[in-house]
């Protein structure tokens, strides 16, 4: 039962779309192709009135990584519409014809943009769809959600900047929360700390950081936590950094250290057949597995396509590297000639994770504040202290935002969220006949993907670290257990009632790996989800 009627002061739109980032510019994107298809016919034209809620001052892309000639590890064509509908006028190859580079990007001759260029191309499509009628209310956070007594759904949202509230209505609610970056259980603990840097933030943090360190002789020591591909790229961007700053007295070297759980880097599997798991029949086998056993023996079986691994180009890069220091040790040994530019020292710390974490304050200089981190061996659990100038943190992104929304309204008891955790159940789920054996009766429980959350990029199968003081706090919601609620094939969150003629329509996108596969919180079927949604929201 809704505990708030409807009022006739907020707005009512034919959908809102919460957050404003690729998973929402792409049902945007599929909103104006609908727009225009009705232009062409005598059809009315569907979702006229449609608001997007973004955060953020203005569209962003990963900022924090956009490092220079860091390439893509998707093809072009799978953008935010090709595979949809390849005539559409947000696909890449339109941007490309658009800002009149599209022989040039031939010429190139790969399928993988830089980073760079594709981060322009989504924020060229965002404002594609804005000139063509979307509404963008950049700035705004959502701060609650209600479900009225008429059908709608109330969004309430704050101006980031001014704390003014608005209060807004739709039938339709779309959530595309994103990611929230996570770091390890110990490093929680003392963050925010500006030496403690999460890979999302990781090119304005950088600067920050070198900006603060005293103009000395004193070399630097720090730490990059992960074995993953943005670890990897911010342990490589570092290197560049540190052998460009002045020589440190005495011979010393600036040491910067790769912290990971795993034995070595591994590469990333990128094989024709391995990156069907990524295509939309996928999904459909996925979805329509038995059981969450199976549906977890297969994100196992895929967990090389994408989770802590590392793109060969940069694994060779950073053996390259590595490679170069033993050369140049091996000729500072036999001839006493050392090179200027040899600044720098990369070590690896396999099997090794963060066991505690402490804030230590500078002997003479306050703001030479080190990080103190106790490292616990996962194999032979023998534990030291290493003390760094700044820890960067490549360690994935939780993806529960959305559930932190729904808990605690009506409208997350209308859906069955009864706890701070959740767990997405297909519908219908098929319950296994009596005395059957799973299809994967040998796959263990323990170590399964999280239902909500991106997996870290800080190891998957190496021993566990011992629970501490530090990492108790990050238990606390598993000690709870999870709701279990139902979702569609096409991304609409189900009431446990039912759904009746009259309810609100509530989709979810990007946090749905448990049911619809590993493809859910990437780039591939973007364009392909965003028709399925939009498909289904025209035909009711």
């Amino acid at each position: 039962m809704s505990s708030q009627s409807s009022t006739d002061s907020a707005p009512l739109y034919d959908v809102i779309g919460l957050g404003f980032g690729p998973a929402n510019v792409a049902i945007a994107g599929a909103i104006v192709d609908k727009w225009a298809l009705s232009e062409t016919s005598s059809s009315h034209a569907p979702l006229q009135q449609a608001l997007f809620i973004e955060k953020q001052p203005e569209f962003r892309w990963h900022p924090g990584m956009l490092l220079p000639n860091s390439r893509m590890q998707i093809s072009f064509l799978k953008d935010l519409a090709t595979l949809r509908s390849p005539q559409s006028p947000i696909t890449f190859l339109a941007y490309l014809h658009s800002q009149d580079r599209l022989l040039n990007f031939i010429n190139r001759g790969s399928f993988t943009p830089t980073r760079k260029e594709y981060a322009d191309y989504l924020t060229w499509a965002a404002d594609y769809v804005q000139k063509r009628g979307i509404q963008v209310r950049y700035g705004e956070e959502v701060v609650a959600v209600t479900r009225l007594d008429d059908g709608t759904v109330q969004v309430r949202s704050r101006n980031v900047q001014t704390g003014e509230e608005f209060s807004r209505r739709s039938k339709n609610i779309i959530l595309s929360p994103g990611g929230t970056p996570k770091l390890p259980p110990a490093l929680s603990v003392i963050a925010p700390h500006p030496r403690v840097i999460h890979s999302a933030h990781y090119l304005a943090a950088v600067d920050n950081f070198f900006a603060s360190v005293p103009q000395s002789s004193e070399p630097l020591r720090i730490a990059v936590i992960g074995a993953g591909q943005s670890s990897t790229e911010v342990l490589l961007d570092l290197y560049s950094r540190l052998n460009a700053l002045p020589t440190p007295a005495g011979g010393k070297k600036h040491e910067l250290e790769m912290i990971f759980r795993k034995g070595s880097l591994k590469p990333s599997d990128d094989t024709p057949f391995s990156n069907e798991i990524f295509d939309p029949a996928s999904t459909d086998m996925m979805y329509g597995l038995p059981s969450k056993r199976e549906r977890q023996h297969v994100l196992r079986e895929y967990n090389p396509t994408n989770y802590s691994v590392v793109n060969t180009r940069t694994i060779d890069s950073l053996y390259e590297v590595m490679y170069h220091q033993k050369l140049l040790d091996s000729i500072k040994s036999r001839t006493g000639r050392e090179e200027d530019s040899d600044r720098t020292r990369i070590s690896l710390h396999p099997y090794h994770s963060i066991f505690a974490a402490e804030v230590v304050p500078g002997s003479t200089d306050a703001s030479r504040e080190t990080i103190r981190l106790t490292l616990h061996g996962v194999l032979d659990r023998a534990d030291s202290q290493n003390s760094y100038d700044a820890v960067f943190c490549g360690t994935g992104y939780d993806r529960d935002s959305w559930v932190r929304l729904l808990a605690g309204s009506n409208l997350g008891e209308h859906l069955g969220v009864k706890s701070s955790t959740v767990e997405l159940v297909p519908e219908p789920e098929r319950a296994p006949a009596e005395g059957t054996v799973p299809l994967f009766a040998e796959v263990e429980d323990a170590g399964a993907l999280s239902p909500v959350s991106s997996r870290s990029t800080d190891g998957f199968s190496t021993p566990p670290t011992p629970a501490t003081p530090q990492s108790e706090h990050a238990k606390l919601a598993a000690d709870t257990q999870p709701s279990k609620v139902r979702i569609s094939r096409s991304y609409r969150l189900l009431s446990p009632a039912g759904e009746g003629a009259g309810e609100p329509r509530i989709y979810l996108q990007g946090c749905t790996q448990s049911t619809h596969g590993l493809s859910e919180s990437l780039l591939s079927i973007l364009g392909v989800r965003a028709g399925l949604v939009v498909d289904e929201l025209c035909a009711a």
